[in-house]
Protein backbone atom coordinates (compact mmCIF):
# COMPACT_ATOMS: atom_id res chain seq x y z
CA UNK A 1 0.00 0.00 0.00
CA UNK A 2 1.45 3.44 -0.81
CA UNK A 3 1.84 6.50 1.25
CA UNK A 4 -0.72 8.61 2.65
CA UNK A 5 -1.03 11.89 4.61
CA UNK A 6 -0.21 11.29 7.93
CA UNK A 7 -3.29 10.78 10.58
CA UNK A 8 -2.89 13.99 12.43
CA UNK A 9 -6.37 15.51 12.05
CA UNK A 10 -6.53 18.75 9.59
CA UNK A 11 -8.72 21.49 10.33
CA UNK A 12 -12.65 20.48 10.41
CA UNK A 13 -13.77 20.88 6.90
CA UNK A 14 -17.76 21.63 6.10
CA UNK A 15 -16.99 19.83 2.64
CA UNK A 16 -15.26 17.28 1.01
CA UNK A 17 -13.89 16.01 -2.31
CA UNK A 18 -16.41 14.76 -4.77
CA UNK A 19 -16.38 11.41 -4.58
CA UNK A 20 -15.18 8.89 -7.40
CA UNK A 21 -17.25 6.28 -9.07
CA UNK A 22 -16.54 2.82 -9.06
CA UNK A 23 -17.06 0.03 -10.96
CA UNK A 24 -19.07 -2.82 -9.59
CA UNK A 25 -16.12 -5.15 -9.32
CA UNK A 26 -14.14 -2.93 -7.48
CA UNK A 27 -16.70 -3.94 -4.40
CA UNK A 28 -14.32 -7.59 -4.65
CA UNK A 29 -11.29 -4.88 -4.47
CA UNK A 30 -12.21 -3.84 -1.04
CA UNK A 31 -12.03 -7.26 0.52
CA UNK A 32 -8.63 -7.65 -1.21
CA UNK A 33 -7.35 -4.71 0.27
CA UNK A 34 -9.03 -5.54 3.69
CA UNK A 35 -6.74 -9.00 3.63
CA UNK A 36 -3.71 -7.28 2.94
CA UNK A 37 -4.64 -5.04 5.92
CA UNK A 38 -5.13 -7.87 8.44
CA UNK A 39 -2.10 -9.53 7.34
CA UNK A 40 -0.30 -6.35 8.21
CA UNK A 41 -0.71 -7.15 11.89
CA UNK A 42 -2.80 -10.24 12.37
CA UNK A 43 -2.42 -10.51 16.04
CA UNK A 44 -2.88 -7.06 16.90
CA UNK A 45 -6.25 -7.22 14.80
CA UNK A 46 -7.43 -10.12 16.73
CA UNK A 47 -6.97 -8.53 19.76
CA UNK A 48 -8.46 -5.32 19.14
CA UNK A 49 -11.71 -7.26 17.92
CA UNK A 50 -11.60 -9.42 21.31
CA UNK A 51 -11.20 -6.42 23.05
CA UNK A 52 -14.14 -3.87 21.10
CA UNK A 53 -16.58 -7.39 21.45
CA UNK A 54 -15.64 -7.70 24.91
CA UNK A 55 -16.46 -3.67 25.74
CA UNK A 56 -19.84 -4.01 23.44
CA UNK A 57 -20.95 -6.43 25.70
CA UNK A 58 -20.30 -5.55 28.74
CA UNK A 59 -22.06 -1.84 27.77
CA UNK A 60 -24.80 -3.66 26.58
CA UNK A 61 -25.20 -5.59 30.30
CA UNK A 62 -25.62 -2.18 31.87
CA UNK A 63 -29.63 -1.06 31.67
CA UNK A 64 -30.61 1.88 29.58
CA UNK A 65 -27.57 3.45 29.58
CA UNK A 66 -25.16 1.47 28.48
CA UNK A 67 -27.01 0.58 25.03
CA UNK A 68 -27.44 4.39 24.51
CA UNK A 69 -23.51 4.68 24.99
CA UNK A 70 -22.77 1.86 23.15
CA UNK A 71 -24.41 3.27 20.02
CA UNK A 72 -22.93 6.71 20.80
CA UNK A 73 -19.12 5.54 20.84
CA UNK A 74 -19.46 3.05 18.52
CA UNK A 75 -18.56 5.90 15.24
CA UNK A 76 -15.68 7.01 18.18
CA UNK A 77 -14.24 3.49 18.29
CA UNK A 78 -14.39 2.63 14.31
CA UNK A 79 -12.65 5.84 14.13
CA UNK A 80 -10.08 4.49 15.94
CA UNK A 81 -9.58 1.27 13.87
CA UNK A 82 -9.98 3.67 10.59
CA UNK A 83 -6.92 5.80 11.51
CA UNK A 84 -5.05 1.69 12.24
CA UNK A 85 -5.92 1.26 8.84
CA UNK A 86 -4.32 4.63 7.95
CA UNK A 87 -1.31 4.59 10.11
CA UNK A 88 -0.44 0.41 8.11
CA UNK A 89 -0.92 2.00 5.22
CA UNK A 90 1.80 5.07 6.00
CA UNK A 91 4.18 1.71 6.60
CA UNK A 92 3.59 2.63 10.61
CA UNK A 93 2.89 -0.31 12.89
CA UNK A 94 -0.73 -0.95 14.01
CA UNK A 95 -0.91 -0.60 17.59
CA UNK A 96 -3.74 -2.08 20.20
CA UNK A 97 -3.93 1.62 21.23
CA UNK A 98 -5.75 2.42 18.06
CA UNK A 99 -8.44 1.01 18.99
CA UNK A 100 -9.32 4.28 21.59
CA UNK A 101 -7.41 6.79 18.69
CA UNK A 102 -10.95 8.17 18.06
CA UNK A 103 -11.08 9.19 22.07
CA UNK A 104 -8.60 11.98 21.27
CA UNK A 105 -9.43 15.45 22.30
CA UNK A 106 -9.63 16.55 18.61
CA UNK A 107 -11.46 13.53 17.45
CA UNK A 108 -13.82 12.20 20.23
CA UNK A 109 -16.34 15.26 19.93
CA UNK A 110 -17.05 15.33 16.28
CA UNK A 111 -16.99 10.95 16.19
CA UNK A 112 -19.56 11.30 18.99
CA UNK A 113 -21.94 13.43 17.26
CA UNK A 114 -22.04 10.99 14.85
CA UNK A 115 -22.79 8.25 17.55
CA UNK A 116 -25.33 10.86 18.73
CA UNK A 117 -27.17 10.77 15.22
CA UNK A 118 -26.96 6.80 14.63
CA UNK A 119 -28.95 6.98 18.32
CA UNK A 120 -31.90 9.70 17.21
CA UNK A 121 -31.98 7.16 13.90
CA UNK A 122 -32.63 4.35 16.39
CA UNK A 123 -35.17 5.85 17.85
CA UNK A 124 -36.95 7.67 15.17
CA UNK A 125 -36.82 4.41 13.18
CA UNK A 126 -38.54 2.61 16.14
CA UNK A 127 -40.99 4.90 16.17
CA UNK A 128 -42.05 4.51 12.68
CA UNK A 129 -41.71 0.97 12.94
CA UNK A 130 -44.21 1.14 15.78
CA UNK A 131 -46.70 3.28 13.48
CA UNK A 132 -46.01 0.90 10.95
CA UNK A 133 -47.26 -1.89 13.15
CA UNK A 134 -50.78 -0.18 14.06
CA UNK A 135 -51.21 1.04 10.91
CA UNK A 136 -50.35 -2.09 8.73
CA UNK A 137 -51.22 -4.65 11.27
CA UNK A 138 -54.14 -2.91 13.02
CA UNK A 139 -55.66 -1.96 10.26
CA UNK A 140 -55.32 -4.68 8.04
CA UNK A 141 -57.00 -7.36 10.79
CA UNK A 142 -59.69 -5.28 11.44
CA UNK A 143 -60.41 -4.84 7.69
CA UNK A 144 -59.70 -8.30 7.53
CA UNK A 145 -62.60 -9.29 10.43
CA UNK A 146 -65.58 -6.68 8.72
CA UNK A 147 -64.79 -8.36 5.64
CA UNK A 148 -64.38 -11.94 5.75
CA UNK A 149 -64.92 -12.35 9.82
CA UNK A 150 -62.70 -15.62 9.89
CA UNK A 151 -59.10 -16.14 11.85
CA UNK A 152 -57.84 -16.87 8.69
CA UNK A 153 -58.43 -13.75 7.31
CA UNK A 154 -56.94 -12.29 10.01
CA UNK A 155 -53.83 -14.27 10.17
CA UNK A 156 -53.34 -13.53 6.24
CA UNK A 157 -53.33 -9.74 6.84
CA UNK A 158 -51.33 -9.98 9.87
CA UNK A 159 -48.54 -11.59 7.75
CA UNK A 160 -48.92 -9.12 4.74
CA UNK A 161 -48.55 -6.53 7.72
CA UNK A 162 -45.24 -7.83 9.16
CA UNK A 163 -43.76 -8.49 5.43
CA UNK A 164 -44.66 -4.83 4.72
CA UNK A 165 -42.50 -3.81 7.96
CA UNK A 166 -39.47 -6.28 7.30
CA UNK A 167 -39.59 -4.23 4.26
CA UNK A 168 -39.97 -0.71 5.73
CA UNK A 169 -36.95 -1.99 8.18
CA UNK A 170 -34.49 -3.10 5.64
CA UNK A 171 -35.12 0.44 3.61
CA UNK A 172 -34.07 2.10 6.88
CA UNK A 173 -31.04 -0.02 7.62
CA UNK A 174 -30.02 0.71 4.31
CA UNK A 175 -30.89 4.43 4.00
CA UNK A 176 -28.71 4.82 7.55
CA UNK A 177 -25.87 2.72 6.53
CA UNK A 178 -25.78 4.69 3.56
CA UNK A 179 -25.89 7.89 5.73
CA UNK A 180 -22.96 6.45 7.91
CA UNK A 181 -20.41 3.99 6.59
CA UNK A 182 -18.03 6.21 5.31
CA UNK A 183 -18.75 8.88 7.87
CA UNK A 184 -16.13 7.73 10.84
CA UNK A 185 -13.27 7.70 8.45
CA UNK A 186 -14.14 11.28 7.06
CA UNK A 187 -14.27 12.77 10.57
CA UNK A 188 -11.73 10.92 12.24
CA UNK A 189 -9.13 11.16 9.00
CA UNK A 190 -10.02 13.89 6.70
CA UNK A 191 -11.23 15.78 9.52
CA UNK A 192 -14.83 16.31 8.09
CA UNK A 193 -17.31 17.81 10.48
CA UNK A 194 -20.07 15.53 10.99
CA UNK A 195 -23.05 16.69 8.78
CA UNK A 196 -21.18 16.93 5.98
CA UNK A 197 -19.39 13.64 6.50
CA UNK A 198 -22.33 11.55 6.39
CA UNK A 199 -23.94 14.03 3.43
CA UNK A 200 -21.22 12.78 1.71
CA UNK A 201 -20.93 9.00 2.55
CA UNK A 202 -24.64 9.01 1.55
CA UNK A 203 -23.70 10.38 -2.11
CA UNK A 204 -21.17 8.39 -1.67
CA UNK A 205 -22.83 5.09 -1.97
CA UNK A 206 -25.58 6.27 -3.85
CA UNK A 207 -22.97 7.08 -6.67
CA UNK A 208 -21.33 3.27 -6.09
CA UNK A 209 -24.43 1.00 -5.56
CA UNK A 210 -22.87 -1.68 -7.86
CA UNK A 211 -19.82 -1.67 -6.31
CA UNK A 212 -20.94 -1.85 -2.87
CA UNK A 213 -23.71 -4.80 -4.29
CA UNK A 214 -20.74 -6.91 -4.87
CA UNK A 215 -19.09 -5.96 -1.57
CA UNK A 216 -22.05 -7.04 0.28
CA UNK A 217 -22.68 -10.34 -1.67
CA UNK A 218 -19.02 -11.41 -0.90
CA UNK A 219 -19.23 -10.37 3.03
CA UNK A 220 -22.59 -13.02 2.89
CA UNK A 221 -20.02 -15.57 1.39
CA UNK A 222 -17.04 -14.81 4.06
CA UNK A 223 -19.73 -14.66 7.23
CA UNK A 224 -21.36 -18.03 6.30
CA UNK A 225 -17.87 -19.33 5.79
CA UNK A 226 -16.29 -17.57 9.02
CA UNK A 227 -19.12 -18.88 11.39
CA UNK A 228 -18.75 -22.27 10.68
CA UNK A 229 -15.79 -23.41 12.77
CA UNK A 230 -17.53 -22.34 16.13
CA UNK A 231 -17.77 -19.01 14.22
CA UNK A 232 -13.47 -18.51 14.98
CA UNK A 233 -13.48 -16.96 11.74
CA UNK A 234 -14.79 -14.04 12.84
CA UNK A 235 -11.64 -13.31 14.35
CA UNK A 236 -10.23 -12.17 10.58
CA UNK A 237 -13.20 -11.64 9.27
CA UNK A 238 -14.38 -8.71 11.83
CA UNK A 239 -10.72 -7.13 11.45
CA UNK A 240 -11.80 -7.76 7.25
CA UNK A 241 -14.41 -5.74 7.64
CA UNK A 242 -13.17 -2.38 9.32
CA UNK A 243 -10.62 -2.69 6.54
CA UNK A 244 -12.66 -3.13 4.02
CA UNK A 245 -14.27 -0.10 5.18
CA UNK A 246 -11.14 1.98 4.91
CA UNK A 247 -10.37 0.47 1.73
CA UNK A 248 -13.72 2.00 0.16
CA UNK A 249 -13.16 5.13 1.55
CA UNK A 250 -9.65 5.29 0.01
CA UNK A 251 -10.52 4.00 -3.38
CA UNK A 252 -13.85 6.77 -3.37
CA UNK A 253 -12.56 9.63 -1.51
CA UNK A 254 -8.26 9.51 -0.80
CA UNK A 255 -6.66 11.55 -2.97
Amino acid sequence: MDSLPTSAPPPPLSSVRPPRHLAAGEGTAFWGEAWRIFCASPAVWMLIVVAYVVLSIVLQIIPVIGSVAHLVLTPVFVGGMMLGCNALARGAPLEFAHLFAGFDSRRIGPLAVLGMFALAAVIVSGILLAAGAFMTIGMSGLGALLDYGSPRALTSAAGAGILGLVLLALVIAALAGMAFWFAPALVAIDGVEPVAAMKASFEACLANLGPLLVYGLVYIGLAIIASIPLGLGWLVLGPMMAGSCYASWRRVFAA
